[in-house]
């Protein structure tokens, strides 16, 4: 069995890929666009990542508060799914604060990376509430 397969074609056989990894203990992933995205593997094996917290800020006046695997580097891509396609976005600056009791804010700003998350990110300036009181 390989070790790894694409999201789209592992759903055919999930069921006996997770047998496999069962049997043999082998952790198998599942990619997307060739990055994993995930895995499956005897429960004892696979360990969730934490990750940290952030704040992504995108175009438009636009953000999102959730979980991240890990602090991403300027230059590497970000994406997540809609409920139409997958936005990809380009980290274009990173921001570490440290707040009170210790806490620490993550933001990342975000740029578009395809022409799907380009034409949306235009949209979302458009429809701006600073950008229409500019006009």
């Amino acid at each position: 069995m390989e070790k790894s397969y694409g999201i789209e074609a592992a759903r055919a056989q999930l069921g006996e890929i997770a047998d496999h990894a069962r049997a043999t203990g082998e952790v198998i992933s599942l990619t997307r666009h060739g990055r994993t995205v995930a895995v499956i593997g005897p429960a004892r094996s696979v360990t969730p990542m934490k990750g940290v917290e952030a704040i992504l800020l995108f175009p438009g006046d636009r953000d999102w508060g959730g979980q991240l695997p890990g602090v991403p580097a300027v230059g590497h891509t970000v994406q997540r799914e809609n409920e139409r396609a997958e936005e990809t976005w380009t980290v274009s600056r990173v921001e570490w604060y440290l707040a009170d009791e210790g806490r620490s804010l993550l933001f990342v700003h975000l740029q578009p990376a395809d022409d799907y998350t380009k034409r949306l990110a235009k949209q979302w300036q458009s429809e701006s509430p600073t950008r229409r009181t500019q006009k």
